[in-house]
C-alpha cells in the first residue's frame, strides 16, 4: 500500500507525535508498504530516512495555525500524486475534514488520528478553551467514521464529550537492544544510576514544576533529577528559574537516538507527572527497561501500568510524588524486582512492529 502520514513538526524530532509517525512509517516499510510522511518544518524541502520519504512544508510554530494550514498545503502532493496513493492519515482531526473532503474527490481513503485532546492543557485561557472545544466538536463531527485514537481513555473521553466512537490503535517502542552509549552521561556531570529522569515537551500539561518541587522537597543530595526536553520555550524558562538554586537539577535540553537510549539505561527511576495524556511514550520507553515509574494516577497511564508497576501520585501533589521518591529510595530492590516483569509486557503488547500490523489491517478495511 502507498500510506500517506500528514502531520508532525520537523520530523525526525522529539516530539511524541514526530516519534510515533517515524517509527509507525519505519515498521510499514519493513513489511512491504510504501510510506511518505508530511510534516511542518522551518522551510520546504524533501529527505528520505529508513527509505521513508519525507516533505517538510514551511509552516508557522503555532500548532493552532500550523495544522491546517499543513493541511492544505499537503493538498499539492497529494492531488499530484493521487493515482499512488492508498490511504492518508491525518494527525489531528483540527480542520483536517476540509482537506479531507478534498482528498476523497482523488479517491484516496482518509482516516484521522487524535493523539490528545488539546482543550485540556492547563496553558490555554478559558476562552482558547471553549474555542477549542468547540473546534473539535465540529471537527470530529465532520471526520466521519474513520478516527483512531491511541488509548481507550482517550476514546471513552472523546465519546463521553463529543459522542464519537473511535477506533484505539495504541502506542508502541522499540525494544532495547545493545548500543554504544553516548557521553552525554558524563558531559553533565550526571551520576549513573542515581537520579530520577523524565523525558518529553516542557509543556504545563506535564507538571515538571510539581516534579521539581517534589524533588526539592525531598532534599536527597544523593539522586538528581535529569529533565530531557526543549527548554527554550517561555515554560523552560520558568522550570529553570524554578530549578536555579539547585545543582542536581539538571536540564540536558532535547534528546534523541542513543542519547536518549543511554539516559534510559542508566537512570534510577522515570518520573511522569501529567494530568492528561494520549498514551504516553516516554513511559512505555521506561518500561521496555524495567525502570521505576513514579507516576501521576490518571487514566492514561493507568491503562498500561498495573497497580503494583507504579508508584502513583496524585495529580499536582507535590508531597504525593516526593513520598514516591523516599519509597522508591528505600525500597528499591523490592520494586525493581516488580518492575522486570514492565518490559516483558511491552515487549508483548506494545512493540512498534505489532502496532502497525494492527494499523495495517485497520486501513484496509475503512
Amino acid at each position: 500500500m502507498k500510506i500517506v502520514l500528514i502531520g508532525g513538526q520537523s520530523i525526525p524530532g522529539i516530539g511524541g507525535i514526530e516519534s510515533y509517525v517515524l517509527n509507525m512509517a519505519k515498521s510499514l516499510t519493513k513489511q512491504g508498504d510504501q510510506v511518505t510522511i508530511i510534516c511542518c518544518d522551518r522551510k520546504s524541502y524533501t529527505d528520505t530516512v529508513s527509505g521513508i520519504e519525507i516533505e517538510h512544508i514551511a509552516c508557522p510554530k503555532s500548532n493552532t495555525i500550523a495544522l491546517p494550514l499543513l493541511f492544505i498545503k499537503a493538498l499539492r502532493y497529494i492531488i499530484k500524486n493521487r493515482k499512488h496513493i492508498d490511504v492518508i492519515n491525518y494527525q489531528s482531526i483540527f480542520f483536517a475534514f476540509i482537506s479531507g473532503w478534498i482528498v476523497r474527490l482523488c479517491h484516496c481513503k482518509v482516516c484521522y488520528t487524535i493523539h490528545s485532546l488539546a482543550e485540556d492543557n492547563p496553558k490555554h485561557s478559558k476562552f482558547m478553551k471553549i474555542l477549542m472545544t468547540a473546534t473539535a466538536f465540529i471537527s470530529i463531527y465532520c471526520c466521519g467514521k474513520n478516527i483512531i485514537t491511541v488509548s481507550n481513555s482517550k476514546a471513552q473521553e472523546i465519546k463521553s464529550r463529543y459522542g464519537k466512537t473511535c477506533r484505539v490503535i495504541p502506542c508502541g517502542v522499540n525494544m532495547p537492544t545493545e548500543f554504544t552509549e553516548t557521553n552525554i552521561i558524563d558531559k553533565f556531570g550526571i551520576n549513573r544510576g542515581y537520579y530520577y529522569l523524565t523525558i518529553g515537551r516542557m509543556d504545563p500539561i506535564k507538571n515538571l514544576d510539581i516534579l521539581i518541587q517534589a524533588y526539592i522537597k525531598r532534599n536527597n543530595p544523593r539522586f538528581q533529577l535529569v529533565l530531557a526536553g526543549d527548554y527554550t520555550n517561555s515554560h523552560g524558562a520558568y522550570l529553570r528559574d524554578l530549578a536555579k538554586d539547585n545543582n542536581n537539577i539538571i536540564f540536558v535540553g532535547s534528546v534523541m537516538g542513543n542519547d536518549k537510549e543511554t539516559l534510559l539505561k542508566n537512570s534510577f527511576a522515570n518520573c511522569l507527572l501529567s494530568s492528561s495524556e494520549g498514551m504516553p511514550l516516554s513511559l512505555l520507553e521506561a518500561m521496555s527497561y524495567g525502570k521505576p515509574c513514579i507516576v501521576s494516577d490518571i487514566p492514561a497511564i493507568r491503562e498500561v501500568l498495573q497497580d503494583d508497576w507504579g508508584l502513583w501520585c496524585k495529580v499536582h501533589d507535590i508531597e504525593s510524588a516526593s513520598n514516591q521518591m523516599k519509597i522508591a529510595e528505600d525500597n528499591y530492590k523490592d520494586i525493581t524486582d516488580k518492575s522486570t516483569h514492565m518490559a516483558t509486557h511491552i515487549a508483548n503488547h506494545h512493540t512498534w512492529d505489532m502496532i502497525a500490523s494492527r494499523y495495517k489491517l485497520y486501513i484496509q478495511n475503512i
